[in-house]
């Protein structure tokens, strides 16, 4: 499947449940196959449309970027 519509999959199941944890993600998506949604969600992350925090001990927690938020590339870049 094309990547836009992974990716926006991604971005209206995180609009409409809310963050959840990168396994469970995966896991809602049982048509894509595993290193298609890491991609995705990489991709996602990297344009700033999505952010991922760290949930101990292996996992991350995605969600939907608040409006209004810097990127922390951008911080870093003018820091």
């Amino acid at each position: 499947m094309p990547q836009r519509n992974i990716d926006s999959a991604i971005m209206l199941r995180l609009e409409r449940q809310g963050a959840c944890n990168l396994d469970e993600l995966i896991q809602a998506f049982p048509g894509y196959a595993w290193n298609q949604m890491f991609a995705a969600i990489d991709r996602l992350s990297r344009s700033g449309a999505v952010t991922l925090q760290p949930l101990p001990p292996r996992d991350y927690l995605v969600s939907i970027k608040p409006h209004g938020a810097k990127s922390g590339l951008r911080r870093r870049m003018t820091a």
